[in-house]
C-alpha cells in the first residue's frame, strides 16, 4: 500500500495559477456522495436514498496571507461567483500519479489569522457547486519550448498499473478454440465481470492453461459471469484475475497552463493508444494564446495507454499540466 507525505503535495493549480507556494500547513480535498432522507413520517429510524450527486470541498489550513496579484487571496477572495477549475494532487508532480479535478462556482470562506511576531496566515474553505473528478496525471507540470509527441516526458500512463483499479477473480478457462472464462464464485454466487463485447482486458495469474490466456485479450461477452478470449486452448486453466486495459465510458480531461510567452499558438492534446505504439487524439484542447485552464468531457472508448502531445507555432515557452479521469 503506497503512502505519501506532505512534501509530495506539489500540485495545486487554480485557473492557470500555481498556488503551491501559498500553502503552508494543511490541505483537505473532500468528495461526498449526497443522500436524501426518505423515511415515512413517524418512522422510528431514518432512511436515506442516494441522489447520485457528488459534492466537493477544499480546505486550506494555515496558508500564507499574500495580497499579491494571483496569490491565494487574489484568486479566491477578490473575485466571486465565477466558475473555476482546480487540479490538486498529493502524490507528487509525476506522470501516472493521481490528482483530483474540481470545476464549478465556489462558496468560499476566508479567515485571516494574525499572530504576534509571526507571519499572517489564513484558513480557506471552498464548497464546490460543480464537478469532482479523480484521475491520473498525463503531463506533469513542466515547461516546454518546442512541440512534443507521445510519449512525452516519463513513460506513458498504463491503465492496468493504476493501483486504484480493482481486479476481478477468475475461476477457470475452458478447452475451446476461443477459451471460455468463468468468474469465481464468492458467497454462493459467481462474480459479474461487467464486460461488453470488444473490451480489452489484461489477464494474469492463470495456471495450467495451454497455451496461456495471460496477457492482453479482447473480450466476447457470453453472459454476466462468462466471456471468451481468442486463444485456442487445449489444456484448461484455473485461477488468475483480470483488470480492464481499455474503458468504454469516456472521461474528463483537465488542462492548466501556468506560464506562456512567445508562441503564436499552442494546441495541447491528450493521446491514447491500445499498444503504446500508435497514438491517436483523445482530446484536443482549445488552442492557447495565454495562461488559462480547460475541462473537456468526452464519450466512447479510452485505450489502455495515455500520453500527451503539444503542438506549438513560433518560438517561446509554455508551462502546462494535463490530467485525465476515466468514467
Amino acid at each position: 500500500m503506497a503512502k505519501y507525505a506532505g512534501v509530495q503535495f506539489t500540485t495545486f493549480l487554480v485557473d492557470g495559477y500555481n498556488l503551491i507556494a501559498s500553502l503552508s500547513e494543511a490541505v483537505t480535498l473532500d468528495k461526498e456522495s449526497l443522500t436524501q432522507q426518505t423515511n415515512a413520517f413517524g418512522a422510528i429510524s431514518e432512511e436515506h436514498t442516494p441522489l447520485n450527486v457528488e459534492k466537493g470541498a477544499i480546505t486550506v489550513g494555515g496558508g500564507f496571507y499574500d495580497a499579491a496579484t494571483n496569490a491565494l487571496l487574489g484568486v479566491f477572495d477578490a473575485v466571486r461567483g465565477i466558475k473555476r477549475i482546480i487540479c490538486a494532487g498529493i502524490e507528487g508532480n509525476i506522470i501516472g500519479q493521481h490528482f483530483v479535478g474540481y470545476e464549478g462556482v465556489y462558496d468560499s470562506k476566508y479567515v485571516l489569522q494574525d499572530v504576534k511576531d509571526a507571519l499572517t496566515k489564513a484558513n480557506l474553505n471552498l464548497l464546490v457547486s460543480g464537478n469532482v473528478d479523480e484521475g491520473v496525471i498525463v503531463q506533469h507540470l513542466a515547461a516546454f519550448t518546442a512541440s512534443q509527441t507521445p510519449p512525452t516526458g516519463d513513460s506513458p500512463v498504463d491503465n492496468i498499473l493504476d493501483q486504484a483499479r480493482s481486479s476481478k477473480p477468475i475461476a477457470s478457462n475452458s478447452v475451446a478454440a476461443a477459451s471460455v472464462v468463468t468468474m469465481r464464485t464468492e458467497h454462493g454466487a459467481p462474480i459479474a465481470h461487467g464486460l461488453i463485447n470488444g473490451d480489452i482486458i489484461f489477464i494474469s495469474g492463470v495456471t495450467a492453461s495451454d497455451p496461456t490466456i495471460n496477457g492482453q485479450r479482447t473480450v466476447t461477452r457470453i453472459s454476466d459471469t462468462t466471456f471468451s478470449v481468442p486463444v485456442n486452448v487445449t489444456t484448461p486453466g484455473t485461477g488468475g484475475s483480470f483488470v480492464k486495459a481499455s474503458s468504454h465510458h469516456g472521461g474528463v480531461g483537465y488542462l492548466q497552463a501556468t506560464a506562456y510567452s512567445g508562441f503564436t499558438g499552442v494546441i495541447p492534446s491528450i493521446m491514447h493508444s491500445p499498444d503504446d505504439s500508435s497514438y491517436a487524439a483523445l482530446i484536443n484542447f482549445t488552442s492557447l494564446a495565454a495562461i488559462g485552464k480547460q475541462r473537456v468531457v468526452i464519450t466512447g472508448v479510452v485505450d489502455r495507454y495515455l500520453s500527451s502531445q503539444i503542438a506549438v507555432t513560433g518560438s517561446g515557452s509554455i508551462t502546462l499540466f494535463m490530467g485525465f479521469a476515466r468514467n
